[in-house]
């Protein structure tokens, strides 16, 4: 592999090489002979750069002819990016190599794992149990619906968008969160568990 990448130059020089010695193959390179031998070289450069373009297909990172048939084995744009609906290619291939190099992690690992792809700088898993009338009296007060998996999620950008004075009074007065991680999340999830998203460094 370490030889592939000559131009029809290298190619050129290396063919005359290969010419029977004498006078009979000593030629400019304008004769007839040596253009025919110059287009034979440039059929090598093209075959040696197809070559090399062959070996960035097979990789997803490097891929750009084949990315759509990448997509296609992979299953995207799946139910995630559909939601989003007009994203980029990059944010294509990044659920992509998502999608690959997480073949046989934990749902544990994946999260952490989807959650540094997405510049958090933790994400943690976390149970809270519900209160009970047998609950401890300083227990937090959580209703059923927090027996779910709680995703905590701390970092810089959490997305956070503010009620403004111009807004709806049906506007929410804070909204937050990263809709293509969460839906990424709750793909991986198991079908028996619910998530709930927390944000920010106070998100516990």
């Amino acid at each position: 592999m370490a030889d592939l990448g000559f131009d029809e130059t290298q190619y050129f020089n290396a063919l005359k090489q290969l010419l029977p010695p004498g006078p009979a193959w000593e030629l400019e390179d304008t004769d007839l002979r040596m253009r025919c031998l110059f287009l034979c070289a440039q059929e090598l450069a093209r075959i040696d750069a197809d070559i090399l373009a062959a070996i960035n297909e097979s990789d997803p990172r490097t891929a750009s002819k084949t990315l759509n048939d990448w997509f296609d084995e992979w299953g995207i744009p799946d139910d995630c990016l559909k939601l989003l609906g007009d994203i980029d290619i990059e944010q294509y291939r990044k659920v992509l190599l998502t999608k690959i190099t997480t073949l046989g992690y934990t749902f544990s690992e994946l999260v952490k794992y989807i959650g540094a792809n997405f510049g958090f700088d933790d994400v943690s898993i976390g149970l809270r149990a519900p209160f009970r009338v047998n609950s401890r009296v300083d227990a937090r007060i959580f209703n059923y619906r927090w027996q779910n998996w709680i995703i905590t999620a701390t970092g810089a950008d959490t997305n956070m968008t503010r009620f403004r004075v111009d807004n709806r009074a049906s506007i929410p007065l804070a909204q937050w969160g990263n809709e293509l991680f969460e839906c990424l999340i709750k793909s991986f999830a198991p079908a028996h568990k619910g998530i709930i998203f927390n944000y920010g460094e106070n998100a516990k």
